[in-house]
């Protein structure tokens, strides 16, 4: 009896921590299924997406169940992983094309993910409607009639969706003109103009007009484009109910006409975790060129870097990598400029900034290495490239000796003669008139040159260096507000930096934000400045991003203008 009780009752523990765990493990996964299109042809086809998303490190994939009817072909699979606040969790994105085989609606029951026997989530069920003939828009016919794809239906943030919308004619079509959908929560860049061509639909031919625009999302979520409008001319031929009138010949007349298409869901999620030291939000496909105009200047000499962008993505919102510098220089930074390609299906650009070193005294200046970072959605990872440290020898530059030394001269002048004609005297002391006029030029080259002098002491005074290294911070930060808020926070969240390292006498150039912290705190940094500089410089990279809400952009822009009262504060402490 004793062990009938102790083998009931280890039952009963098993089932109490089984199902409770397979509950939670239920619990945890998320499938979500969607479809690019809801009808279609009976020779075209569809692309089902489904989407598992779990918690842990186990993959989750879907069982598709068979759909009579439909023929259901793997088209691609992808993963990823993603790690915030210390929880990781896994997707794994499975595509199938959906082949129908006969016309009709096909129900797409729900979708369940994991092993077979455990309890899983369903993604809701889907109609796909399959008619005889190409699907007609409203205000279109079978002779007439506009769609709207996309290439991808789930993308991160900010990565690209391109749009095709094609007007499909078997009538002659006058001045059409597109009406790019405003979806909310994209940025919209068209590629060039529409293009011409012809398709086989169905068995028909048809005349085909096609635009082409990129789409980049600016918030997470279920986001919609469309419903896209063309408007045109349709000429439609009208016969003579008189075969005598006008010989018979058709009349013409002409029609305004007005096509919608259907819209389109996308779905877009967050960028996964582990991003890089330095990254500040841009997504594509990306390469970095740096150019020196020069290898060896002199002292007082411009010395200009060159960073170039090049790739597909959103060049617009990409910030431009830091180009810092080791050695005594002023620095001076142009505004960036931006060219696209449009001519090909995906949007490609360049952008350029120059920044200027004007180094003070002879000697190396090194130019530190030019990193950059972005998120590549392709292969859905980080990426970071990284340009060489670069050397330029600076030699002297003119000095005031060298003009004084010109201005010496080299042997006693002759004097003119005291009186004319063959009796007059040769003396070779120089007149009053000249011996007053040397002095004077000699007294004024002194004078230069003690100038110079206090001028140079004057420049190499600390405090004034401090000063002026922080001044200049101050007014690019001034000068980035008129570009924007993004554009500001990104330049003010290292000019705070910059300025702490100089108010405290730390070297934090090419450093990440934890060191520069460390370096901060052994130079004398406290820790309630050290946290306050921590939390502007977070909030003021959040605003570079791009805030979510008009609350976060308000406060993001306080922490604008309190980093800009710290700068001052570290001015008045450095002077």
């Amino acid at each position: 009896m004793t062990g009938r009780r102790l083998a009931l009752l280890a039952a009963t523990w098993v089932l109490c921590s089984v199902l409770p765990a397979a509950h939670a493990s239920a619990q945890n996964v998320r499938v979500e299924a969607e479809l690019d299109r809801e009808e279609i042809g009976l020779h075209e086809s569809a692309i089902l997406t489904v989407t598992v998303t779990a918690a842990g490190t186990q993959a989750h994939r879907p069982r598709v169940p068979d759909i009579p009817g439909l023929r259901v072909d793997p088209f691609g699979e992808s993963q990823g992983f993603s790690w915030v606040n210390g929880r990781v969790s896994r997707t794994v994105t499975s595509m199938y094309r959906l082949r129908p085989q006969r016309t009709g609606d096909f129900t797409i029951p729900p979708i369940q993910a994991g092993a077979e026997g455990r309890p899983s989530p369903q993604a809701r069920p889907l109609v796909l409607r399959v008619r005889n003939e190409p699907p007609a828009r409203r205000g279109g016919s079978d002779d007439l009639f506009v769609r709207l794809q996309v290439d991808r239906t789930r993308v991160y943030w900010n990565q690209a969706v391109t749009a095709r919308f094609k007007l499909y004619s078997r009538t002659r079509v006058e001045a059409p003109t597109w009406d790019p959908p405003s979806a909310s929560g994209f940025w919209a860049e068209v590629l060039g103009p529409a293009r011409a061509g012809r398709e086989v639909v169905g068995g028909l031919e048809y005349d085909t007009f096609e635009l082409h625009v990129v789409y980049f999302p600016t918030r997470t979520g279920r986001l919609q484009i469309g419903p896209g409008r063309i408007h045109a001319q349709v000429v439609r031929r009208v016969p003579q109910p008189d075969p005598w009138s006008s010989l018979g010949m058709p009349e013409t007349q002409v029609e305004e006409v007005e096509l919608v298409t259907a819209p389109v869901l996308v779905q877009v999620m967050p960028l996964p975790g582990g991003a890089p030291e330095g990254f500040r939000g841009a997504v594509g496909d990306f390469e970095l060129d740096v150019r020196l105009d020069r290898v060896t200047t002199r002292a007082g000499e411009p010395v200009t870097v060159t960073s170039i962008l090049r790739g597909s993505g959103n060049l617009a919102s990409a910030t431009d990598p830091d180009v810092l510098a080791q050695g005594a220089a002023r620095r001076h930074t142009s505004p960036g400029t931006t060219s696209f390609d449009r001519s090909g299906n995906r949007l490609r650009g360049e952008r350029r900034r120059d920044t200027t070193f004007i180094p003070e005294t002879p000697g190396e200046l090194r130019i530190l290495p030019v990193r950059f970072s972005w998120f590549d959605p392709e292969t859905e990872r980080y990426r970071t490239q990284t340009a060489d440290t670069i050397r330029v020898r600076v030699s002297p530059g003119g000095s005031t000796a060298d003009s004084l030394a010109l201005a010496r001269p080299s042997a006693p002048l002759a004097a003119a003669r005291s009186r004319p004609g063959a009796r007059g005297r040769l003396d070779l002391a120089p007149p009053a008139g000249a011996r007053a006029l040397a002095l004077t030029s000699l007294v004024a080259a002194i004078g230069a040159f003690a100038a110079r002098r206090v001028r140079d002491r004057s420049a190499r005074d600390p405090r004034r260096r401090r000063v002026a290294a922080i001044d200049t911070r101050l007014g690019e930060l001034r000068a980035a507000r008129a570009a924007g808020a993004a554009r500001a926070a990104a330049v003010a969240s290292n000019a705070i930096l910059e300025s702490a390292a100089i108010r405290h006498g730390a070297n934090v150039e090419g450093l990440p934000l934890l060191d520069t912290l460390e370096a901060l705190a052994r130079a004398g940094a406290t820790e309630g400045e050290l946290s306050r500089l921590k939390a502007i410089h977070e909030s003021l990279d959040r605003l570079a991003f791009a805030p979510d809400s008009k609350a976060e952009g308000a406060a993001h822009t306080a922490a604008l203008e309190e980093a800009e009262r710290a700068i001052l504060r570290y001015r008045e402490e450095a002077s």
